[in-house]
């Protein structure tokens, strides 16, 4: 599930665990898959004791294949780093963040709130114009379980539309607010060919951390394929990402890191 190629497991590394399911005493491969909403060529798949027998009997533990699947990490085969930044554009730190990265070489991907982008559409057509990739963020930063589904499609359709009106570009990445979402909105938006993306390291910059911190924090959780979560919007107080920033990708280039995009990191074109 996790595609390792080692069985060696490192501290702050994330791994997804399979949902498994206990075979109860009239249950059938097509019941199991009616109740869980996969194929049953997807349950064998999923748990080669049954592949190889395509038997199944009470008391036995089966895996249950993720449906709708979000993605946190991208390809861990190359010292790569995905860097983000949530909640823009906006006209104070967009502006400095844009100037560090055009200074470093670095391509970074934007996760764009809809309201913000038809407020501050320069900012956004300099993110798209200086190369980087923007990603959907719904239209208000709402917590979308609290949503109907009519809601839902329409805050997130809504964005999109504004960011093609702005760039010319739709979106086809989306990242939830508080990473919070439910599995049916997860099921709407891959129809509607998103890809949901979550994130590895978080620099919890929001919080109003020192630079020191945020520099600390993703250090400590860098390795290959590590999605970074941060923001290039704040409402008040103490804000220091633009000061870390620099140090982020001076230290970790030192390690050998190289910063990518998320289409990039999870092996797919711009």
């Amino acid at each position: 599930m996790n595609n390792l190629d080692t069985t060696i497991i490192e501290p702050g590394q994330s791994l997804e665990i399979p949902k498994t399911y206990i075979i109860r005493k009239g249950d059938t491969l097509y019941k199991i898959s009616i109740k869980f909403g996969v194929s049953i060529s997807e349950l064998l798949e999923s748990t080669p004791t049954v592949k190889d027998s395509n038997l199944i009997y009470p008391g036995q533990i089966i895996n249950v294949p993720k449906k709708n699947e979000m993605i946190s990490m991208g390809n861990s085969s190359e010292k790569r780093i995905a860097l983000t930044f949530d909640d823009g554009p906006e006209n104070i730190y967009t502006p400095q963040i844009l100037e560090i990265l055009r200074q470093k070489g670095v391509k970074a991907t934007f996760f764009v709130v809809g309201e913000r982008a038809k407020k501050y559409p320069e900012q956004l057509r300099q993110i798209y114009r200086e190369g980087h990739v923007i990603g959907n963020h719904t239209w208000d930063h709402p917590h979308l379980p609290e949503l109907t589904d009519q809601q839902f499609n329409e805050n997130i359709q809504s964005t999109s539309a504004e960011i093609e009106k702005i760039i010319g570009f739709k979106p086809d990445l989306f990242r939830p607010p508080f990473g919070e979402i439910e599995d049916r909105q997860i099921a709407m938006l891959n129809k509607q060919g998103y890809r949901s993306i979550m994130w590895t390291a978080d620099t919890k910059d929001w919080t109003g951390a020192p630079a020191e911190e945020i520099v600390s924090r993703l250090k400590q959780d860098a390795s290959p394929g590590v999605i970074a979560l941060q923001h290039n919007y704040h409402v008040a107080g103490q804000f220091e990402t633009v000061k870390a920033l620099p140090q982020i990708i001076d230290e970790l280039r030192a390690q050998g890191y190289e910063f990518v995009t998320v289409p990039t990191l999870l092996g797919h074109k711009k």
